[in-house]
């Protein structure tokens, strides 16, 4: 009973929230124009995921179980490079939940449409997302953790990982 009081925000002191997460590795995507060249003068876009904020709100059975719903903001920066021919970009990212022993319970992938009016460089969107997590009596949601990054191609990921090791 307690703990659905805390959902609804009539205790004091509710539970914390769960970890949301942006990945360090997986925060930044570098777009390229038409060709072979991986120069400053053939980057299209880049992309990087900027630190999330959210709430969450419990609702816990008699008997232990119950849920707790994390909702969050995540703010998304784009840059326009020199190779861009468009006036937007889409990025692929995904949120994945993580138990206790950091294995993925869910995953799930979403694309944020970044628009960019007239000749600006830079643009920015913020994407909404919502969890649910399913909780067996006595178990602490603090046991989860939200991973959000880039959802790279391979290729991509390849690029990545030579751009970090300069």
């Amino acid at each position: 009973m307690l703990g659905a009081l805390a959902g609804c925000g009539i205790l004091d002191d509710p539970p914390p929230c769960p970890r949301v997460s942006v990945l360090q590795q997986a925060r930044v995507l570098t777009l390229y124009g038409e060709g072979p060249g991986r120069e400053e003068a053939d980057v299209a876009f880049e992309v990087e995921l900027r630190e999330a904020s959210g709430r969450c709100d419990y609702a816990i059975d008699e008997d232990g179980s119950g849920s707790v719903e994390v909702a969050f903001s995540l703010p998304i920066r784009a840059t326009r490079g020199p190779a861009a021919t468009a006036d937007r970009v889409s990025a692929p990212y995904f949120v994945a939940l993580t138990d206790g022993g950091r294995r993925i319970v869910a995953k799930e992938i979403f694309t944020a449409e970044i628009a960019f009016d007239d000749e600006a460089t830079g643009a920015e969107t913020v994407e909404y997302v919502a969890q649910w997590i399913p909780l067996r009596p006595g178990e602490s949601a603090l046991a989860y953790e939200t991973l959000i990054g880039i959802q790279y191609t391979e290729a991509q990921l390849e690029e990545a990982q030579r751009r970090q090791a300069r």
